[in-house]
């Protein structure tokens, strides 16, 4: 299915084979990117779990064309990077529990800890924030609470 057909409820969150964590807040976000994540192919195979623990896997990735006005554009390709918009193929899967997608969350951090903490922080920083992942009622709290990016940057 397409991405505006899967009725997703943001913020939804994106698991890549590599066990990265991705933070989207609307659409906008989710439907855009740089032309370094089509060009590598950083989406292909990310599980992607919403706001109510429904999940689908990327099974691809097209690009539609620019994501800004052009004026923007312009600018971005001159000072960051342009956004491209981009439609997924999305195939549903099974729901998770929160605590499944707590443990999903707490892999990625366990995963790439200099995400998120300096070498010197380990404990300071990132293990009260793998407490706070547990203690989390709700999944849609992750985003704010781990500064997710987005693939809008690459």
């Amino acid at each position: 299915m397409k991405t505006s057909d899967a009725g997703l409820v943001f913020p939804v969150f994106g698991f890549t084979p590599d066990r990265g964590i991705w933070g989207f807040a609307d659409l906008d976000t989710f439907t855009s990117c740089g032309a370094m994540t089509l060009r590598e192919n950083l989406q292909l195979g990310m599980e992607v779990i919403d706001s109510n623990l429904d999940r689908w896997v990327v099974r691809s990735v097209r690009p539609l064309g620019r994501a800004e006005p052009f004026w923007r554009w312009l600018v971005s390709r001159l000072l960051s990077t342009p956004q491209i918009r981009i439609e997924h193929e999305l195939e549903r899967l099974p729901s998770v529990s929160l605590d499944d997608a707590k443990a999903r969350l707490i892999l990625g951090l366990e995963t790439f800890p200099d995400h998120y903490a300096n070498d010197d922080e380990m404990d300071t920083v990132l293990r009260p924030l793998i407490v706070k992942v547990r203690d989390m009622d709700r999944l849609s709290d992750a985003l704010e609470l781990l500064g997710l990016d987005s693939f809008m940057a690459y």
